[in-house]
């Protein structure tokens, strides 16, 4: 498996001539915009879950304070999953164009 991670520029006038992973280069804007928001996403669910769990155990006097954070903890991995998804698609099927070398 290539590693995702790397890109090496080429000498000369086609500097991606070396570009292991032509469908998802780090140099790509789509690709960056798209590992930003699952990384947002992951920050908030975790962020989430520390949420609930003080919820749980301190208390709150407020229940709808504790659905609204269920919720919105269901709603990030729903998300996320998705976006995992069409990551995948990208990387190991290649199913979806944009995200290569620009």
């Amino acid at each position: 498996m290539n590693d995702i991670n790397t890109c090496f520029y080429s000498p000369g006038t086609y500097k991606h001539a070396t570009c292991t992973h032509t469908h998802y280069c780090i140099f790509n804007n789509n690709r960056i915009l798209l590992e930003n928001s699952i990384h947002e996403l992951e920050t908030e669910l975790h962020q989430r879950i520390t949420d609930l769990k003080f919820i749980k155990n301190e208390g709150t006097p407020n229940c709808a304070d504790y659905e609204a954070t269920r919720e919105r903890i269901t709603i990030l991995n729903k998300d996320l999953e998705n976006l995992r998804k069409s990551r995948n698609k990208i990387i190991e099927n290649k199913e979806v164009k944009g995200y290569g070398f620009q």
